[in-house]
């Protein structure tokens, strides 16, 4: 697939990532007990954004609970990145990543963190539907459960990663129209596809093309994205499966294989 081609529209029926709790594990799989890998040792671009003491990472100018220093996936997860990486570079480009395995402790902090942004943005909403809009963007970390599969989030796999392209020169982000963790519909991976259809934008808007290379290499190298989050990819979680059999594809795995993990001790 060209890095460049449209980004496929979401169906408007589609929903948020909630059920990917239902799908299940496939514990004899040999990517079971892979092992979590330094990102960076692996030589990829990383910056642990929920780390960051700068106040420079939007939207929340602090460092989160629980965050850590280390940007860390699964290796499978990590030799993908390198695939996707490559792709982008023949256009002066990078991948860099900002989250990928989450401790349940930083989930909790970015559960507070936009709980309490949905309801200062929306106090008119009852709490149930602010409890929506804070899921569409956050896995519910608060009946975490080690041994109750259907509780794990979807980012303490090691299956999931956030990422964003950077020039790779300069290593500037680059313009991706919605900032990283920002809560609003311009986050919808298909946000500028729908205002290209619009003729509200023309085809050569840079926030267009940008989400595109990042789908498109991302997808390539095997990854599924999450509609709601164009910074969102996975491989091997219960999302990534729920995403594949939405989509239809042939032969989709009926099982994740990557299961909630620890980060070990050497790499804290």
């Amino acid at each position: 697939m060209d890095l460049l081609s449209p980004i496929p529209l979401r169906p408007e029926s589609a929903g948020t990532a909630s059920g990917y709790s239902l799908v299940p594990f496939d514990r004899a799989d040999s990517r079971w007990p892979e092992p979590l890998v330094d990102l960076a040792a692996e030589g990829l671009l990383t910056q642990s954004w929920y780390a960051r003491t700068d106040g420079g990472n939007a939207p929340y100018h602090k460092r989160i609970a629980g965050a850590v220093e280390v940007v860390a996936a699964r290796a499978g997860v990590a030799e993908r990145l390198k695939q996707a990486d490559a792709a982008v570079k023949d256009h002066g480009l990078r991948i860099k990543t900002l989250d990928a395995y989450r401790p349940v402790e930083t989930q909790m902090g970015l559960w507070t963190f936009f709980e309490a942004e949905v309801a200062a943005e929306h106090p008119e909403l009852s709490p149930e539907a602010r409890e929506a809009i804070v899921r569409t963007f956050v896995s519910d970390p608060r009946r975490f459960n080690r041994e109750d599969e259907t509780t794990w989030p979807i980012h303490s796999t090691g299956g999931s990663v956030d990422v964003m392209l950077v020039d790779a020169v300069s290593g500037a982000l680059l313009d991706h129209g919605a900032a990283f963790d920002e809560g609003h519909e311009r986050s919808y991976t298909d946000h500028y596809e729908r205002l290209l259809q619009r003729g509200e934008i023309g085809p050569e808007d840079p926030r267009l093309l940008n989400r595109r290379v990042l789908f498109n290499a991302m997808v390539n190298a095997g990854f599924t994205n999450y509609a709601y989050e164009f910074w969102h990819f996975d491989y091997g979680t219960q999302l990534h499966i729920l995403t594949l059999r939405d989509k239809g594809a042939a032969n989709a795995p009926q099982a994740a294989w990557y299961g909630t993990t620890d980060l070990p001790e050497g790499l804290w």
